[in-house]
């Protein structure tokens, strides 16, 4: 401060003040100025006229069909429910008898490991928190699902798996070793 009371002004500071007075004096014009254009804008998209809609398509007549399954049997009588039925419960091995754990879902099952027991091959499976052996030949799973191959990695089964109403078709799936942690 001088004596006077009135503070002293560097020559650098002068020119900082004057380079921030003029920025913001440019600012200011800049803003003024796109307010401006933007309101012309709005003004003239307001004032201009929307194009019409293009016309919709002319519908198409309805033309109703005849109904020609009136000399066919009807699709809901008790003879024709009676005989999908039949097929649905048909099995593609019916003269086989089930196993004990054709009854739980391949979902359920869980293999273990594999052992070798008189030089047969079993695979060592739990489900309903029972453990179980099974070999090659034997079933497991709601589909027939028959063992066809055991390793040490898995147990591969032959599944028959219902396709259409009276169609089966033969699917391969495995089960694989469970990793513990």
């Amino acid at each position: 401060m001088s004596r006077l009371g009135n503070p002293v002004i560097l020559p650098g500071r002068v020119r900082a003040l004057t380079v921030s007075a003029l920025a913001i004096m440019l600012l200011a014009a800049c803003g003024a100025s796109d307010e401006e254009s933007l309101r012309q804008w709005m003004n003239a998209t307001r004032a201009a006229k929307a194009q019409p809609p293009a016309p919709l398509p002319e519908p198409k007549p309805y033309v109703p069909r005849d109904y020609a399954g009136r000399s066919a049997p009807e699709p809901f009588a008790q003879t024709k429910i009676g005989e999908l039925n039949k097929t649905l419960t048909e099995s593609p091995e019916a003269g086989r008898r089930r196993e004990p754990l054709e009854d739980y879902p391949l979902e359920n099952f869980k293999m273990l490991g594999m052992m070798k027991k008189n030089g047969e091959t079993y695979g060592i499976v739990r489900v309903d928190n029972k453990i179980h052996h099974v070999k090659v030949g034997q079933y497991l799973g709601q589909s027939y699902g028959r063992v066809v191959r055991i390793t040490d990695q898995e147990i591969v089964l032959r599944e028959l798996v219902r396709e259409g109403v009276t169609e089966w078709k033969e699917k391969m799936t495995s089960l694989k070793l469970e990793v513990s942690a």
